[in-house]
């Protein structure tokens, strides 16, 4: 059983240390406050849909969407430009899902022809 606050606790941890991470890796004119706001509707979306039981695959597109969100967020109120590498950091996660996403509807396809084979003889 998913508990509210169990849920709450959990993310609210992992919206501090994702936004640890990224003020660590960006310039010093951006604070932890500037990205931990950027950051936070998209961690309590995140927690929304969790506790909702969104299925896995729309969980991961909301996931994605919102961190392409929060990056763009920060990208906009970051005082000086971001370090390239950042373009990765936003991108990676789409890219991943996408990929996941590709190769589970491959999979389902080879094993519906399988399938279809053995009924067929």
């Amino acid at each position: 059983m998913r508990h509210p606050i169990d849920i709450a606790v959990m993310f609210a941890a992992l919206w501090l240390l994702g936004s640890m991470v990224v003020d660590f890796l960006t310039p010093k004119e951006l604070t932890f406050y500037l990205i931990a706001a950027a950051t936070g509707p998209a961690a309590i979306g995140t927690a929304l849909c969790y506790f909702l039981r969104i299925p896995k695959i729309d969980f991961a597109m909301i996931l994605v969407s919102l961190w392409l969100v929060a990056s763009m967020a920060i990208e906009w109120i970051s005082p000086t430009p971001l370090p390239d590498f950042m373009i990765g950091g936003a991108l990676a996660p789409p890219l991943i899902v996408g990929a996941v996403l590709h190769w589970h509807r491959y999979r389902l396809n080879e094993r519906r022809r399988t399938i279809e084979e053995k009924i067929e003889s």
